[in-house]
């Protein structure tokens, strides 16, 4: 009880973070915001703890968090996995801040949602839409005019390029691209190193692994 009640007065600061997610997402997003320095981070929220002794031991790991506790923080999403950030959201008030790592590039004609996490050198330029709980990992980019749905996960180096649409719960491993003017359908998964050169949209593709170049379903 009483650590709790430290972490509750910690909290009463301004520019605090709780993270949801003990994995590597959120010892990245740790990293991230520790080199800038800007935040400080309450706690952990997680049913798994660190696999790592050095992050336990200086940030706590909780598994739930009571309604209204730690007043003034936001919290941030460090999940990969679509139906674990549904989930997480869906259990906890809605005080969802948004990260954007200050080398990050986003242009002021694009649209950022709640709950994202947009990484080192990420890139979203002219039009383009990021919707809610988004995570765009390091050097990922989003070009003019696309729309990336909610709860997608975008892991390092990968790219949309411009007018593509990319559907909910969608998951980009590292590397992959998705050429200009091209449709993702709802939970598509494509696999590292990927070139996506064709549509894959409508109900018939929800779900598809894509994998090669051109990609295509697995």
């Amino acid at each position: 009880m009483s650590g709790d009640h430290n972490m509750y007065q910690k909290a009463k600061r301004k520019n605090q973070y709780v993270i949801f997610g003990s994995g590597g997402l959120a010892k990245e997003l740790i990293g991230y915001i520790e080199e800038e320095g800007t935040h400080e981070i309450v706690c952990v929220v997680s049913t798994q703890p660190f696999n790592n002794k050095r992050y336990a031991a200086k940030y706590p790991v909780v598994e739930s968090i009571r309604e209204g506790a730690f007043p003034g923080s936001e919290f941030l999403l460090a999940v990969a996995d679509p139906d674990a950030k549904q989930a997480i959201v869906a259990e906890n008030e809605e005080r969802w801040g948004t990260y954007i790592h200050s080398t990050a590039t986003v242009s002021p004609y694009a649209k950022i949602g709640e709950g994202c996490v947009l990484a080192p050198q990420v890139i979203v330029t002219a039009d383009a839409w990021i919707n809610d709980f988004v995570f765009m990992n390091t050097n990922a980019t989003v070009g003019h005019d696309s729309v990336i749905h909610a709860w997608t996960t975008m892991f390092p180096n990968t790219e949309v390029c411009g007018d593509c649409v990319i559907g909910v719960s969608v998951i980009m491993g590292i590397g992959s691209y998705v050429l200009p003017g091209k449709e993702i359908a709802n939970r598509v998964k494509i696999s590292a190193g990927s070139i996506v050169r064709h549509h894959y949209k409508g109900p018939v593709h929800e779900g598809v692994v894509l994998q090669g170049n051109p990609a295509a379903p697995r």
